[in-house]
């Protein structure tokens, strides 16, 4: 069966948050100002932990050691053409379950939030912030050829995904 991840279905694949700040910003548009919300991009704000995340009741954000382990006890594989026109995912198995997470780019740390690598690069929040950093938290990242949880500045805009 084909994935859902792959193709271009950027409006499908969810929202870009600045981490600890829970506005959902579109994951299309150029820059933040043609995305929605409009004009509300941050530049100054590192929030130290996220007080209201966008997760349902129930359901949270990952930590970086939990991007991590689910990194070390599965079996990763990619799929789709790492390009903007045909989005690539990394697909994570362990014994029967897998889930999925498509490389839907994210919103530059610039005022102006540009949208870049759609098709490319995926990024997650984690909800951790960085030690040693109060304006960086951890992240998982990925590519065609690599996969990686390190530390990104927060103002930038990130897929999230919500575990229990």
């Amino acid at each position: 069966m084909p994935s859902q991840c792959s193709g271009v279905r950027a409006e499908s694949h969810g929202k870009f948050y600045q981490w600890g700040i829970n506005v959902a910003w579109n994951s299309t548009g150029s820059s933040a100002a043609g995305a929605t919300p409009s004009g509300s991009w941050n530049t100054s704000y590192y929030p130290s932990n996220w007080n209201t995340h966008p997760c349902p009741d129930g359901y949270r954000l990952p930590t970086n050691t939990e991007f991590q382990n689910l990194i070390n006890s599965s079996t990763v594989s990619r799929g789709g053409g790492w390009s903007s026109s045909d989005y690539g995912y990394i697909k994570f198995t362990s014994g029967s379950n897998s889930v999925e997470f498509p490389a839907v780019g994210g919103r530059y740390t610039d005022s102006s939030g540009t949208l870049t690598n759609a098709g490319t690069n995926g990024f997650y929040w984690s909800s951790v912030t960085y030690a040693s950093s109060t304006d960086t938290a951890y992240y998982l990242w990925f590519y065609s050829s690599n996969l990686n949880v390190s530390s990104v500045n927060k103002r930038g805009g990130h897929s999230v995904r919500c575990v229990r």
